[in-house]
């Protein structure tokens, strides 16, 4: 999705664009992913900006539906694909750069924007080497290829990431028993609150105003942030409150004891922290299991395996057929690249990129969906739109040492005040709408998308199709700067 988003701008922009597939067929983790996953997002907060649905997807697609209609925007931009092109090395040129395939093709390039993704798909997840795993006679897993290999099988499912609570709840419904193995709980997002759809708060300015961020984007975050502290923490203790509560109501605890479920409820003071790329919509029925214990939680840490199963850290033994490793992913490595360059991003949690798009020593290169976030095609579409001004030299960009502290900045910012991800530099999560705003402001365009209805700017959602027609209003005014001899500068803050 991402190199399409980047594919569709660059084209708008009048550029000759190629997107290279190293696989099949077009679709990237899509094609890769477990079957019946289906995106956290819903489909309005999910779509090209200038290319809607043309077909009715379910609220939450389902990733046959996100292929189909990836397939559709490809066929509808003319966008020239070539698969089965697995790139295999990088050489700079003095202009640009020269790609060779695995299928022996080679081609020069003024420009390339890497798109693979946050997530690997299939079996490049992160898997921790346990002690004694070879002595497990069960099965050990990291993906799935249908729900039906829980069904009448003791499983065990360590994590606590989507993956991970996709699984324990497919499990909770047919396995014989489920165990749910974590170190930490992570606070989950109910599809509805109180009946009303969960994107209504969180993809409003009203509610992204209220998020903590490493940038403020206008004078109401900076009052709130540094003046209504206690604003923004009470909004966010009551939104904590009301989450426990609607998890409590999906759970149906009935006559149960409400405390049946603390041990998934992580505290109040985790909510923000939680609120990360990694962020999950609680899987259906998943609380409800737990209450009614057909999946049991343990808080703990996997020591070791033996035989039968796994062993905790405080030696506790829990039997299973089937071990699930849900840990997270890997960052990528970059073998294709030359080591000059691929050192630079092979750092913890992933790249530190500036403005989440380009390493200013790596000229010519630039990275679609680093910017990983709640609007993730609008944040592509707008990241890929600020790099063809840096690249066309219609934006003055700061100094290599400030770009590179600045993006230090960033990542240290999210080190400090997010839960921990594998891959926390190449993502904004909930702080899109900041960043959304700095990369528009950057570009000289106004980030007040809905405005002259101001009520609809500060309480209507937003979505990919408020950002329609800014490649149009950005060559206008990049025309009228260089007819000028004028070049548009950069917001002196971190985005």
């Amino acid at each position: 999705m991402s190199g399409i988003s980047a594919a569709r701008v660059w084209q708008k922009c009048g550029y000759s664009v190629t997107i290279y597939e190293a696989s099949d067929q077009i679709g990237g983790q899509w094609n890769m992913t477990y079957p019946g996953v289906r995106l956290q997002n819903t489909a309005p907060q999910y779509q090209f900006s200038d290319f809607p649905w043309p077909f009715t997807p379910d609220r939450h697609p389902t990733g046959e539906q996100v292929l189909k209609y990836m397939h559709a925007a490809v066929a509808a931009y003319g966008i020239e694909v070539k698969l089965n092109h697995k790139v295999t090395q990088m050489v700079k040129q003095d202009i640009g750069w020269q790609l060779t395939f695995e299928n022996g093709m080679q081609g020069d390039f003024a420009y390339v924007m890497i798109a693979t993704g946050q997530y690997p798909g299939g079996d490049k997840k992160h898997k921790p080497r346990f002690e004694n795993i070879d002595s497990y006679r069960g099965e050990v897993v990291t993906n799935i290829n249908s729900k039906e290999v829980f069904k009448d099988k003791h499983v065990a499912v360590v994590g606590f990431g989507k993956t991970a609570l996709d699984f324990a709840a497919w499990s909770g419904a047919v396995a014989q028993s489920t165990q749910h193995i974590f170190r930490t709980p992570r606070w989950t997002i109910p599809d509805h609150l109180l009946g009303i759809d969960y994107t209504r708060p969180f993809f409003s300015r009203f509610g992204s105003d209220m998020m903590p961020s490493w940038c403020h984007s206008s004078l109401i975050q900076n009052l709130l942030h540094k003046k209504l502290t206690f604003v923004v923490k009470s909004f966010w203790g009551f939104i904590a409150t009301l989450f426990q509560y609607q998890h409590r109501k999906d759970a149906k605890l009935g006559t149960l004891d409400p405390s049946v479920l603390d041990l998934v409820f992580p505290p109040k003071s985790q909510f923000v922290p939680d609120l990360r790329s990694a962020s999950a919509v609680a899987p259906n029925h998943y609380y409800e299991y737990v209450a009614h214990q057909r999946i049991i939680p343990y808080r703990g840490e996997v020591a070791s395996f033996f035989e039968h199963g796994l062993i905790l850290s405080d030696g506790q033994k829990i039997e299973a057929d089937m071990v699930c490793i849900c840990c997270g992913n890997e960052a990528p490595t970059y073998g294709f690249l030359p080591e000059t360059y691929a050192q630079y991003l092979r750092v913890h949690g992933g790249p530190s990129l500036y403005r989440h798009q380009i390493d200013p020593r790596i000229p010519d290169l630039g990275f679609a969906g680093y910017n990983h976030g709640f609007m993730h095609i609008a944040l592509c579409e707008m990241g890929t739109l600020w790099q063809i001004a840096a690249h066309q030299k219609d934006l003055q960009l700061p100094s290599e040492t400030e770009m590179l502290a600045s993006a230090q900045r960033v990542s240290q910012w999210k080190i400090a005040h997010s839960s921990y991800e594998s891959t926390f530099n190449i993502a904004v999560s909930t702080r899109y709408q900041q960043h959304l705003d700095i990369l528009l402001q950057d570009l000289g365009i106004s980030q007040w998308r809905k405005l002259p209805n101001v009520p609809a700017e500060i309480f209507a959602r937003y979505d990919p199709t408020d950002y329609k027609g800014v490649v149009e209003e950005y060559l206008a005014k990049s025309a009228k700067r260089k007819a000028k001899g004028q070049v548009k500068h950069v917001m002196p803050v971190d985005a």
